[in-house]
This record gives C-alpha cells, structure tokens and sequence, in this order.
C-alpha cells in the first residue's frame, strides 16, 4: 500500500453477500464513481488484499478495501499565526479568512496563509500538513479552506470536480449595473460561468453578489471588465476613475462557501466571512 490512502475498508456482513464488489463499494462503502474509477485505474481496488475486478462477487467476511494514490503535498514551513481568524474547524476542515495582499501559499518561502495555518497546527500539538482544497488570489480577502487529512482532501475535492461547491463573492465594481447578469465569455479557450447580482448601487459604483460556478484564473475580474464595468481597484483589468484611487485594494472578498460536509450525512455547511466594508471609506457605511 506504498503510496496508497486507505478511502475504504470494511469487512462484509451477511446483508450484502453477493454484491458484485463495484456496487458493494458505492452503495455500501459510499464511494462515488469517480473515486471507483480511479481505484479500479490505479489497482487499487482489493478483496482480501488482492487487486481484484469490479464484478467480482463477494461473500461473508470477505474484506473490500478502496485505495487511492497518496496526494502529493507541499511541504510548507509554519510561522506565526497571531493574526489567523478561523471561521469554522472540525476534524477534517479548517477554514480561516485571508487577507487582501497575502498569497493563499507560497511554495517558495514562508509568506503565504498555508504557512501561518501550519503554525497553527503546530501550536495544538498537531502533526499535520495544511491541505489546500482551492486559492484565492493575493488581491483577494475571505474564505479559504484546508483539509486537515489525506480522506477528507480528497472527498472534498471530490465535492468540488462534482460541483457540489458553491462560492459566493462580493464585488465593487465601476459603473452601473441594474439587473442580474449570467456570464459565458470562454476564459483562455475554457467555458466559464459567472452569476451576478446587484447588492446596492452607488453613484458611481455597484455592489455585487457574484456567484462563482466555474473557476478560472482572474474569472470574475475578467467578465466584469469584459462588460465594462471593472472591479474597483483592480490596476490589471480596470483603469483608475475619480473614487477608484491607485491606494484601494482590489474590491473583491470571497463571503461564503457552501457544500455538503462529507462527515455529516450530506447536511450542507455553509462558512461565511464578514464584508471588509472598513476598507472601503468611500462607500460610506
């Protein structure tokens, strides 16, 4: 089982004598059939420790195990945590809300969140490695989540190739925007989906609520500026107007991710984090 995690591993009770070891391990064993395919790919799914085929017939006692590769993970090095806001923990997730202006991590050094979430575990005496499950870039605040083990890594990354994650955004951008918008430009020859709807409108801005379905780099900042209505702040896409002063940070907070928790039967965890509106004076509030 070198460089194998262990999905599954149970052995067979009288109720299910006679499945066929592909359906026992889905409905039984609540693997999906992404995660099947890739054992079956990979020799890693085993009766009684021997590969064996998905239609093979299994009988009382019998032990089905579903391996998967080992993920491979970052070696990232811990530091000082004194300003990490957590927003949720449990025993696979962590998640905590980053920063404007802090790499999510940062594979290079030691300036990134994943090393501040790495001291953190350090200091509850945990021996784990921070998993990152998606990014936010530099620019951008809110919600960023870690797995804290190899199963739940790749159940929720399962969620996530599966789109059962929703993001959630608010966004500043230039302009007038007066009703709901639905996004399709292609990003770098791939579909991209972005929802959008209006929060408030300003003077010379709107807020935003901005789902984002699919994930491209820069999405929601490239469909904005698309339609010419640019995210505040943002000096790649956008272009500095009277109240977007070269000083704002990039008008764009991560407020929520929502997805069904793979420990919990399904029931939908939803983790929020606050709208920085301090960080915007001009807005007033």
């Amino acid at each position: 089982m070198k460089n194998k995690q262990i999905l599954a591993d149970q052995l067979v009770q009288q109720d299910h004598v006679g499945y066929e070891l592909g359906s026992y391990a889905k409905k039984v064993l609540a693997v999906s059939n992404r995660q099947l395919q890739k054992a079956v790919r990979t020799r890693g799914l085993r009766l009684n420790g021997r590969i064996a085929h998905s239609k093979t017939k299994i009988s009382l006692g019998d032990r089905v195990q579903v391996l998967l590769p080992q993920a491979e993970q970052i070696k990232i090095a811990p530091t000082a945590h004194t300003h990490l806001v957590i927003l949720h923990e449990d025993s696979c997730i962590l998640a905590v809300n980053k920063p404007a202006g802090l790499p999510s991590y940062d594979v290079h050094g030691d300036h990134g969140l994943a090393n501040q979430v790495a001291g953190y575990f350090l200091s509850q005496g945990l021996q784990l490695t921070p998993r990152p499950l998606h990014r936010l870039d530099t620019p951008t605040s809110g919600v960023l989540l870690f797995a804290k083990n190899a199963r739940s890594q790749t159940l929720l990354t399962e969620l996530w190739q599966e789109e059962q994650v929703q993001r959630f955004y608010w966004a500043l951008c230039v302009g007038q925007i007066t009703k709901p918008l639905k996004l399709t430009m292609p990003i770098n020859n791939q579909k991209a989906y972005t929802k959008v709807d209006i929060l408030k409108n300003h003077e010379e801005f709107t807020e935003l609520k901005v789902e984002l379905v699919t994930g491209r780099t820069h999405q929601i900042r490239q469909h904005l500026a698309a339609i010419n209505h640019p995210l505040v702040g943002d000096r790649r896409y956008g272009k500095p107007t009277r109240n977007n002063k070269e000083n704002t940070r990039l008008a764009l907070h991560a407020t929520s991710v929502c997805f069904p928790h793979p420990q919990r039967n399904g029931q939908v965890l939803e983790i929020t984090s606050p709208i920085p509106y301090g960080e915007f004076p001009f807005l007033n509030y």
